[in-house]
């Protein structure tokens, strides 16, 4: 069976707002709905299993997108990249820094600190999503297959 994923995140990260905006929004539109359903909602690594379309009109409605948009039953793409410029950047520093060229200023190190960091947290956030979807199709593999009927 496929598997629908929300694609919240990215809208709201188009639109410049955060879950937390989106709460505050559907409340406003005088819709009661719960916080912990918008932050479910918004994760695009998990399928969805039930779908509230109380939930997702108020959502639509919050943020003037249609269904379409907000479901797909296409996997998200669940690697994140270092982005290039900054990969680049911090190849160059790095070199300086193990001896390739004029040492790094203060404000160098710092900015190299701060790309290393970055590219770990992408990295574990790439472990953490493939470990989860791994984990996912042990569960799927697992459920035993439906006979067919009359079998």
């Amino acid at each position: 069976m496929q598997e629908a994923f929300s694609r919240l995140k990215w809208i709201l990260e188009r639109q410049g707002l955060t879950t937390a905006d989106l709460v505050r929004r559907v409340s406003e539109q005088g819709d009661r709905v719960n916080a912990k359903s918008l932050y479910r909602l918004a994760d695009p690594e998990e399928p969805l299993e039930k779908v509230d379309m109380r939930v997702i009109g108020a959502v639509c409605q919050a943020l003037g997108v249609g269904l379409g948009d907000l479901l797909t039953f296409d996997e998200p793409e669940i690697i994140e990249q270092f982005a290039a410029p900054k990969q680049a950047r911090m190849d160059a520093l790095m070199a300086r820094h193990n001896g390739a060229g004029p040492p790094l200023s203060a404000a160098e190190m710092t900015e190299l600190e701060a790309l290393v960091e970055e590219a770990e947290a992408v990295a574990r956030g790439n472990a953490r999503r493939l470990a989860n979807r791994r984990r996912r199709l042990q569960r799927g593999a697992k459920r035993p297959t439906p006979r067919p009927e009359g079998t």
